[in-house]
């Protein structure tokens, strides 16, 4: 596993000509390789109340599985923590207190965690991107801003995967909301 820093990919992008000198590197990070298909089909039933979970289209268990595994054993200075925002049956990454963070705001509340995204039993996550990333989700109907998005809490709910192919998608939906709150190009598994 191999993660950049911002100033390190800065250089890699100055020097490759896909920006310029006076793009910040975070917004080049957040753009770059993020363009993913529309989802196919109706949008799952969503609670309209907190907890806001899903209700319809869960992942099948292997899916499931596969999801969680590959989520907490993927990232460098990553952990498995119970969430501090959702039902006790989801389950945080958090990012290493140790670990610089590449923006301030990609953490769920309570302020002061390092929660920036949780698995729910159901397969959705709720997760922290930047706008454009955050935009595409919403786009391309993989997913709706938190019902508190207007209040400040600043999350995504991204749907179940139901298949491998909609895993993979989403695997590079919880990438973008790793290198957002690290500030770091994450490359390869």
């Amino acid at each position: 596993m191999k993660v950049l820093t911002s100033t390190l990919l800065a250089v890699l992008a100055l020097s490759s000509g896909e920006c310029t000198s006076n793009q910040k590197t975070h917004e080049f990070m957040q753009t770059t390789n993020f363009n993913i298909p529309e989802r196919q089909g109706e949008a799952p039933e969503i609670g309209q109340v907190p907890p806001q979970l899903q209700f319809s289209d869960k992942s099948p268990r292997d899916i499931y599985k596969i999801f969680h595994d590959w989520m907490f054993s993927t990232f460098p200075k990553v952990r498995k923590e119970p969430t501090r925002i959702s039902v006790s049956t989801s389950i945080a990454m958090w990012l290493d207190e140790n670990e610089d963070v590449g923006h301030t705001d990609a953490f769920m509340p309570p302020s002061g965690g390092r929660e920036f995204t949780h698995l729910h039993l159901d397969g959705s996550i709720h997760t922290v991107v930047g706008t454009e990333v955050e935009d595409e989700i919403i786009t391309k109907k993989w997913g709706v801003r938190h019902m508190y998005y207007d209040r400040g809490v600043k999350e995504v709910l991204i749907y179940a995967p139901r298949n491998e192919e909609e895993l993979k998608i989403i695997k590079t939906v919880v990438i973008k909301s790793y290198e957002y709150a690290t500030g770091k190009l994450f490359i390869g598994e």
